[in-house]
């Protein structure tokens, strides 16, 4: 005769038994490990994270079902680590602090308490578009850090395009899909000369009384190049220029020299009282200076701030110029 079984003792097969959950381990049940671990307390533990005690020790009872593993040896009076609760410890702590220190970072970041915003400009518009939006930036946020990369026209958009710099100020990429350009003004071409020069007190300047003065000249390395010889294409060819020279800062020194009058940018000429004037050519050829950023990207919260400031200024000074 088979001995009976007692109906709480029944074998329970072992495909039959509550499987272990599966999954990551979540960031709550990690952080009571950890204060527990320290404080060698439950109940600290779980005053400490503002739980109640039930509701902490079902957070470590979780954790220990997911790791498969107990991480306490616990009695009525006192709680240890197991020697794999110990190793544990070890390995998730610097894990935690890590990922809480990026969180806090981010999220300081994201209130504009730090961080930093990468800006690419050409150089004819460094002095005048920057001084003023960088002091007003950081008035407002004072933990920000604004790095400048100064370069000609190809160098900023490629900064931009490669995710150098968050954005760029530039006159090229307005014809370009992959990135979006937002117009800050116009930039009227001028003949620079010496003030005492001949031509320095004239209200303006044709394009075909250039011929008769010594140049010099941007080459065709400078994308203002293009912009003047587009201007040019239907006068007659201009005399070989004194000298040429890959950015137009160059010229207003070679100008003050005395080397010859120059065909800049405007805003590249002097404010006055200075040894170089500006004089309008007739007709008028601008360049459009804007905003260039790549097309479909979201700015950081440190770049999208400035770039309002910076449009914004824009903005306030054209209306500034409309009625003057």
């Amino acid at each position: 005769m088979q001995p009976k079984t007692a109906p709480d003792s029944t074998v329970v097969p072992t495909a039959a038994r509550p499987a272990t959950p599966a999954g990551t381990p979540g960031l709550g049940d990690l952080r009571a490990f950890i204060t527990a671990a320290e404080l060698r307390s439950f109940a600290a533990a779980a005053k400490a994270l503002h739980l109640s005690l039930p509701a902490f020790s079902r957070r470590i009872s979780n954790l220990e079902a997911r790791l498969g593993a107990r991480l306490f040896d616990r009695t009525t009076r006192s709680m240890e680590l197991t020697l794999l609760g110990s190793r544990f410890l070890r390995e998730i702590t610097p894990v935690v602090e890590d990922l809480d220190r990026s969180v806090m970072g981010l999220r300081d970041a994201a209130q504009l308490e730090t961080g930093d915003v990468t800006i690419g400009c050409v150089f004819s518009a460094v002095h005048h578009f920057l001084p003023a939006v960088i002091d007003t930036y950081r008035e407002r946020h004072p933990k920000v850090l604004v790095r400048i990369i100064e370069d000609g026209a190809d160098g900023v958009f490629a900064s931009v395009k490669h995710g150098e710099a968050d954005f760029g100020i530039n006159y090229i990429g307005m014809q370009e899909s992959d990135v979006d350009f937002t117009p800050l003004m116009k930039d009227a071409y001028v003949l620079a000369c010496r003030a005492d020069h001949a031509l320095g007190t004239r209200r303006s300047v044709r394009w075909d009384e250039l011929a008769a003065w010594d140049q010099v000249r941007v080459s065709q390395a400078s994308r203002n190049r293009v912009f003047i010889d587009h201007a040019l294409a239907e006068l007659p060819a201009l005399p070989r220029p004194v000298c040429e020279v890959r950015h137009v800062s160059t010229l207003i020194g070679l100008v003050e020299a005395g080397l010859g009058v120059a065909i800049v940018p405007q805003l590249t000429v002097p404010r006055r009282p200075a040894a170089v004037v500006g004089i309008p050519l007739e007709p008028p050829v601008t360049r459009t200076i804007g905003l260039i950023q790549r097309a479909g990207r979201t700015l950081s919260p440190a770049a999208d701030a400035f770039a309002r400031l910076l449009i914004e200024a824009s903005r306030k000074r054209g209306a500034k110029v409309r009625r003057g």
